[in-house]
């Protein structure tokens, strides 16, 4: 009796002991967390440049080099992972990431699943449109436009909500969303959409990397505007590491640190894609090339057929 009261009391022990290291993790906060485990986890979507961007192998652009200056003065590692936009507070919530940055736009409707540091930028929506369409000046006057977005985006919700019960309900206007707003360039392009609503210095990044396009702030016809501010979020209630991070943030937007890594940054990726075309052009020659050799390879196998032939044909009417 006295080994199964024991047994019971010890097993009583590990239950509560497990309990107790169970109860700490689920108590402990992501800023804890990241102390602990040494690495900050950001994710972004790197097809915001010169926010976030590829550069070769590697996720760069002005919100990397924001996370980097948090991550050493946390001192931790900085980890970055690259994950589709409209999933960003997913990784937050299921603690897959400790921070998200990635040109995102405070709004009520974030703020409900995410807590957000102070503002470390201000933007505006932009419209781009082809350089010979002198048709729209205005959000009004894309009635009756097919609009490019970039999925999940500011730029979706503003562009939607005009279409849907806005000042473009009822216009003939619509929306057509992409992963990607390179992909929606090509689309304007080609003539898929009409126009593409985007936060500025993204408008103005694809008009520097593809001919023939224009962009310009969008304003509603009573000359109101669409000034947004970017912050970086964490997941729901970890205001200690909000706090922490806008206690770094602060002196770098007094002191001009993240006005510059958006020069520098906007430059940079300028460069990146004008490497990107030049590769793709050298790779457009190689397979041209390739073909033309694959083609005369061709010419001359038939031509050795047709001498065989022919060959053939004198050796049999010589027999």
């Amino acid at each position: 009796m006295k080994k199964i009261i024991s047994g019971c009391i010890t097993l009583s022990m590990v239950c509560c002991l497990a309990c107790g290291i169970t109860s700490m993790a689920e108590e402990q906060n992501a800023l804890e967390r990241i102390q602990e485990s040494g690495k900050l986890v950001m994710a972004t979507d790197a097809a915001w440049p010169p926010f976030e961007f590829m550069e070769g192998e590697d996720v760069v652009g002005v919100d990397v080099a924001i996370a980097q200056d948090i991550a050493d003065a946390l001192g931790v590692e900085l980890e970055v992972i690259n994950v589709a936009f409209d999933s960003l507070s997913m990784y937050l919530e299921n603690q897959e990431a400790d921070i998200a940055i990635a040109a995102i736009t405070v709004t009520e409707d974030r703020q409900e699943v995410m807590e957000f540091s102070e503002p470390y930028t201000d933007t505006y929506q932009y419209i781009v449109v082809k350089e010979d369409d002198d048709n729209v000046q205005t959000i009004e006057d894309l009635a009756g436009y097919i609009i490019g977005v970039h999925l999940g985006t500011t730029g979706d919700f503003l562009a939607s909500d005009e279409v849907n019960m806005g000042v473009l309900a009822g216009t003939g206007a619509s929306v057509q969303q992409y992963k990607d707003l390179t992909v929606a360039a090509l689309g304007l392009n080609a003539g898929d959409v009409q126009a593409i609503v985007c936060d500025r210095l993204l408008a103005e990044n694809l008009c520097e990397v593809n001919d023939g396009l224009k962009c310009f702030e969008a304003v509603y016809e009573d000359g109101s505007s669409t000034n947004e501010q970017y912050a970086i979020a964490a997941n729901k209630g970890e205001t200690e590491l909000i706090d922490a991070i806008n206690e770094i943030i602060g002196p770098m937007k007094e002191d001009g640190t993240i006005d510059q890594y958006i020069l520098d940054y906007t430059e940079r990726a300028s460069l990146a894609e004008d490497e990107d075309a030049e590769a793709t052009t050298e790779a457009a020659a190689d397979e041209t090339e390739a073909a033309e050799e694959t083609e005369a390879a061709a010419d001359e196998t038939e031509a050795v057929a047709e001498d065989t032939t022919e060959a053939a044909a004198e050796t049999e009417a010589a027999e």
